[in-house]
């Protein structure tokens, strides 16, 4: 499914062939968190023209109202792809940049936490100087009471980085056109980590990355220790995965197969030691599968 849609717009003289920037929104399903999204997005305060892309990933999905008729920005256009044919966040969001018609195209990833809150001008501004753009992620607005302690921030003033390597947060970020087709987007049939593994491979192929703090997406966490736990868990499966299958930028070799990140925390605590371990087991969890994985090849 390939939609076009500029209706509900008066002005003429708005040129919805060819956007300033594409959004692109991978959509798993529809919920209350997506009908929030995609209200703040059609809040934005940008005067040119821009379109919105939804990377549907789900079978059934591409026609529910709420996706192919949502509120929409005066200036933005509407794009709905249909991008179930393979499952995954990082498939969608490659399948929407890939329709997308401006050139730079900013990636949001979409899952049922939600993300809400985004800086349009921000981002364009940053990408007229730099190929790829992180933004900043505010993780106090939506996200549960009493929970700021239980993780690093996401983006601590700067681009995160991983074992000293920086990457952009594909729930917040933008990329030219040329730079995104030069690594081949997202790679896909990770568990998780995409995003440490699309900034490693721009870092190989020269690519410098740029942090623009004004770019901001209020970003939501999911609630429950359980919860944060478990994703903490996957992401060490993911971060083994990246390190076997792509390694470190330059061909570095990590000091120790399960090397810590060393990353800032605000209060060392009971729940920071839990979720530490749930990264370590993730870790040792991924190596045995990538390992047996490569045995069977």
């Amino acid at each position: 499914m390939n939609q076009d849609t500029p209706a509900g717009h008066d002005d003429e003289s708005i040129d919805f062939a060819v956007p300033t920037i594409s959004v692109v929104v991978p959509v798993g399903g529809v919920d209350e968190d997506l009908d929030e999204q995609l209200t703040a997005l059609a809040a934005q305060d940008f005067d040119r023209p821009w379109e919105l892309v939804l990377s549907v990933n789900r079978s059934g999905v591409a026609t529910d109202p709420r996706v192919t008729a949502p509120p929409l920005h005066p200036y933005a256009g509407l794009r709905v792809i249909d991008s179930s044919a393979v499952r995954g966040a990082a498939h969608a969001r490659n399948a929407g940049a890939a329709a997308a018609n401006s050139d730079p195209a900013r990636v949001l990833r979409r899952r049922r936490s939600g993300r809400t809150g985004l800086a349009h001008s921000a981002i364009v501004t940053a990408l007229d100087a730099s190929e790829v753009v992180g933004g900043h992620l505010d993780e106090e607005q939506l996200s549960p009471a009493g929970q700021e302690r239980w993780r690093p921030p996401a983006t601590p003033g700067e681009l995160p980085s991983y074992l000293g390597h920086r990457y952009p947060v594909s729930a917040n970020m933008g990329a030219r056109r040329s730079a995104f087709q030069k690594v081949g987007g997202f790679p896909e049939g990770l568990t998780r980590c995409e995003d440490i593994a699309f900034g490693w491979a721009l870092a190989d192929a020269g690519v410098e990355l740029a942090y623009a703090p004004d770019a901001v997406v209020h970003y939501r966490h999911r609630p429950g220790l359980w919860t944060m736990i478990r994703q903490h868990h996957y992401y060490g499966i993911g971060m083994t995965e990246v390190i076997e299958r792509q390694g470190l930028p330059g061909g570095e070799t990590p000091s120790g197969m399960l090397a810590a990140n060393r990353q800032a925390v605000t209060k060392r605590s009971a729940i920071h030691l839990m979720r530490r371990a749930a990264i370590a087991t993730g870790r040792v969890r991924g190596l045995v599968q990538e390992r047996l994985r490569q045995r069977r090849r």
